[in-house]
C-alpha cells in the first residue's frame, strides 16, 4: 500500500458513513491580512471625511456669526405693560334687554350681556384689556354702597353672565381689570348689620366711636373730609370719608384685612385678571386725631395704628400684591393691581414702592393743578409732566377722564384738539387708559337735567344711540346724532376720530413705541418726543398744541437723522419721505405726526 503524505492526507477523500467528504486546505493568512488592511483603509477615509466636514461646519458656524446680525434685545413684557386698556361703565355701555310692558326692571340700563355683545366692536378697535367699573351688589346709584363684594347687582344680570363674558373674552385673548372697593361698604352690608348689634369679631369692623346723639354734628364733626353720624341701633356715632350711607371699614382690624383678601381671591378664582382701588382713603389717621375714641379705644392705643398714612397704604398695597402674585402661577397668568392718582408725579412713589402695577395719572395738569388753574401753555405742562415721569414711565396708565370726572373733549381743550391728544397717549411709554367713547369724541352733557354728565349712553348709531331699546337710566347727549360709531366709521372720511384711534393702536405695536427710551423736546408750542428701542427703527412725534401753523427743523431739535419717512397723521394721507435738513416740515395747529428714522 502506497503511503500518503500530509498534504495528500488533507487532499484524499474520505468515506464516513457512507458519505463522500471531501477536506480542502485553505490559506487564510494571506486573506486576513488583506481584510484587515481594507478595513484600515475604509476606516482612515472616514476619520479623514469626517475631519474635513467637521472643520467646514466651524467655519461656516463662525462665517454665520460674523455675518449674520445679532438680534436686538427684546424684553420680558407682561400684558399690562403693552396693551390699551378699555374703561367701561357697565350701565352706560350696552343694554341688552328687551323693552317690557309689564316691568321697568333692567330696562335702559347696559348690563353684561350688552358687554358680550360688543366686544367685536372692542376687538376691532385694539382693545385687549377691559376695565369694568363696579358691579357689585350695591343700594346706591354710584355703585360704591356695597350690599356684597361677590355678587353681581340684578340690574346688570348673574353670576352666569359673568362667566359667560370672561369664557368669551378669554377666547378673544383679552383681559379683564374690575374694581376693587376696600375703604367703605354700604350700610345694607350685612357686616354692618352685625357691626351694629356687635356680634362677635363684627364689632371691630367699622369705626365707632361714642358721642352725644345731640351734640355729635358740632363735636365730632371732621374738619375737611369726612364726618360722623348717630346710629339709634349701637348708640354710638360711625365714621364715614365719603356720604353717611357709606360708612368706613376698619382696617386696622386683621379680620376685616382678611376678608378683603378673601374677596380678592374670590374674583381671582373666577379668571379676573386685575382690580382697580377706587377711593383709597384707607386709613383716617389724620382726621381722627390722637384723643378720639375708636372702638373703645384712643386713637394712639390702637396696636395696629401707624401715625403715617403713606406707611398703612403701603402695607395694604402690599398684602394685596401679594394675593395677586400668588396667582401668578406661569407666565402670562400674572395679575395687575392699579390705583389711581389725583397728585402729580412726584407724589405717587409710595404706589410704586408699595408694588402697584400701574399709577393712572393724566398727563393734562402739572403739580396738582388743573388746565384752568394753570397760566401755563398746554404744550407747557404735558413736557413738564414727562420730564416729571422720569423712569416710572412703564408703570404709568395716561387717562383723560373717567366716571368721576370731564371727558377728554370737555377738558378745556375742545374737540378739536382730540385727535393730537389721543396721538400724545398713545405713543408714550407706559399704558393708555381709553374711558368708553372718547374714541369716537364724545362730550359731556351739557343740559342741567343730566344728573352725570360724563356718563351718558354710548353713542352707537344717530338712531336714538343704539345703547337700549329703553328710555336710557340718564338722559342721551343731543349730539349723538353726528357723533356715534356710524357715523365715524362710514367711508368718504379716512380721517375721523375712531379711524385715527384704529391706526394708532396699530402704530403703537411697534418695538420702540412697546418699550423704547423717550427725549422729550418743545419748541414753543410744538411738542417733541423721540421713542427708540435699539435695533429697530426709531419714532419722532411732532404735535402742535398751539392755534397757529409751525414750520421748523426737527433735525435740529433732535438731532435725529437726515433722512426720515412720515408714517402717521392725525389729519390727511401723508407717507412722504423728507430730508428734515433741507426742508422744514409745516404743521398745522391741532395736528400731529409721526416721523420713522432708522
Amino acid at each position: 500500500m502506497k503511503h500518503l503524505s500530509n498534504e495528500d492526507e488533507l487532499e484524499k477523500t474520505k468515506f464516513i458513513n457512507g458519505r463522500e467528504q471531501q477536506h480542502v486546505h485553505l490559506d487564510f493568512s494571506r486573506s486576513v491580512d488583506q481584510t484587515r488592511l481594507g478595513r484600515w483603509k475604509k476606516l482612515r477615509l472616514i476619520l479623514l471625511v469626517g475631519f474635513l466636514v467637521g472643520w467646514t461646519l466651524l467655519i461656516a458656524t463662525v462665517v454665520i456669526m460674523v455675518l449674520t446680525p445679532k438680534h436686538p434685545f427684546r424684553p420680558d413684557l407682561k400684558w399690562y405693560d403693552k396693551n390699551i386698556v378699555y374703561e367701561i361703565l357697565p350701565e352706560s355701555f350696552q343694554d341688552s334687554s328687551v323693552k317690557d310692558v309689564h316691568t321697568k326692571k333692567g330696562d335702559g340700563v347696559g348690563d353684561l350681556k350688552g358687554i358680550l355683545a360688543r366686544l367685536d366692536y372692542l376687538k376691532d378697535i385694539g382693545s385687549k384689556v377691559l376695565y369694568i367699573n363696579s358691579i357689585y351688589e350695591s343700594n346706591d346709584e354710584d355703585h360704591k354702597a356695597i350690599v356684597n363684594h361677590t355678587k353681581i347687582d340684578e340690574i346688570y344680570g348673574s353670576m352666569e353672565d359673568f362667566v359667560e363674558l370672561r369664557k368669551v373674552t378669554k377666547e378673544m385673548k383679552m383681559r379683564l381689570i374690575m374694581d376693587f372697593i376696600p375703604n367703605h361698604t354700604g350700610k345694607q352690608n350685612q357686616w354692618f348689620s352685625k357691626s351694629q348689634k356687635k356680634e362677635g369679631k363684627y364689632t371691630d369692623y367699622f369705626i365707632w366711636t361714642t358721642c352725644d346723639p345731640q351734640t355729635y354734628r358740632h363735636d365730632l364733626m371732621v374738619i375737611g373730609r369726612g364726618a360722623w353720624t348717630y346710629d339709634d341701633t349701637r348708640k354710638e356715632c360711625y365714621f364715614h370719608q365719603l356720604e353717611s350711607d357709606k360708612p368706613d371699614l376698619n382696617l386696622r382690624s386683621a379680620d376685616v384685612r382678611q376678608e378683603l383678601e378673601s374677596i380678592l381671591r374670590f374674583w381671582l378664582d373666577k379668571g379676573v385678571d386685575g382690580f382697580h382701588v377706587q377711593d383709597q382713603h384707607l386709613y383716617e389717621d389724620e382726621i381722627l386725631g390722637n384723643e378720639t375714641f375708636v372702638n373703645g379705644k384712643t386713637d394712639s392705643e390702637h396696636q395696629d395704628l401707624n401715625r403715617s398714612d403713606d406707611m398703612n397704604h403701603a402695607k395694604l398695597l402690599k398684602a394685596w400684591k401679594t394675593v395677586l402674585e400668588s396667582y401668578n402661577t406661569k407666565p402670562g397668568r400674572e395679575k395687575a393691581l392699579i390705583v389711581t392718582a389725583k397728585d402729580d408725579l412726584n407724589t405717587t412713589k409710595e404706589y410704586f414702592d408699595a408694588g402697584v402695577t400701574i399709577v393712572r395719572v393724566t398727563p393734562l395738569s402739572v403739580s396738582g393743578a388743573s388746565l384752568a388753574e394753570s397760566n401755563t401753555s398746554l404744550a407747557e405742562r404735558i413736557e413738564t409732566k414727562l420730564k416729571n415721569a422720569n423712569s416710572n414711565f412703564k408703570k404709568i396708565g395716561w387717562m383723560y377722564g373717567d366716571k368721576y370726572s370731564s371727558r377728554l373733549t370737555n377738558s378745556l381743550v375742545g374737540p378739536v384738539q382730540i385727535k393730537v391728544l389721543l396721538t400724545l397717549q398713545a405713543t408714550l411709554p407706559g399704558v393708555p387708559f381709553n374711558y368708553y367713547g372718547n374714541e369716537i369724541g364724545m362730550t359731556d352733557h351739557l343740559t342741567l337735567s343730566a344728573p352725570k354728565k360724563y356718563r351718558t349712553p354710548m353713542q352707537w348709531n344717530s338712531k336714538g344711540t343704539g345703547f337700549s331699546q329703553n328710555t336710557p337710566w340718564v338722559d342721551r347727549n343731543a349730539n349723538y346724532i353726528t357723533i356715534n360709531v356710524e357715523t365715524e366709521k362710514a367711508t368718504g372720511d379716512e380721517y375721523t376720530t375712531l379711524k385715527v384711534y384704529k391706526r394708532l393702536q396699530e402704530l403703537r405695536e411697534n418695538e420702540s413705541f412697546q418699550w423704547g427710551t423717550m427725549s422729550v423736546y418743545r419748541d414753543g408750542d410744538l411738542l417733541m418726543y423721540t421713542r427708540k428701542a435699539d435695533g429697530f427703527p426709531g419714532y419722532l412725534v411732532a404735535i402742535n398744541l398751539g392755534t397757529s401753523r409751525v414750520t421748523g427743523s426737527f433735525h435740529a431739535a433732535t438731532g435725529i437723522p437726515k433722512e426720515i419717512k412720515v408714517v402717521f397723521h392725525t389729519h390727511k394721507d401723508d407717507n412722504s419721505a423728507i430730508s428734515l435738513s433741507d426742508t422744514s416740515y409745516i404743521l398745522n395747529p391741532s395736528h400731529a405726526v409721526v416721523l420713522e428714522y432708522q
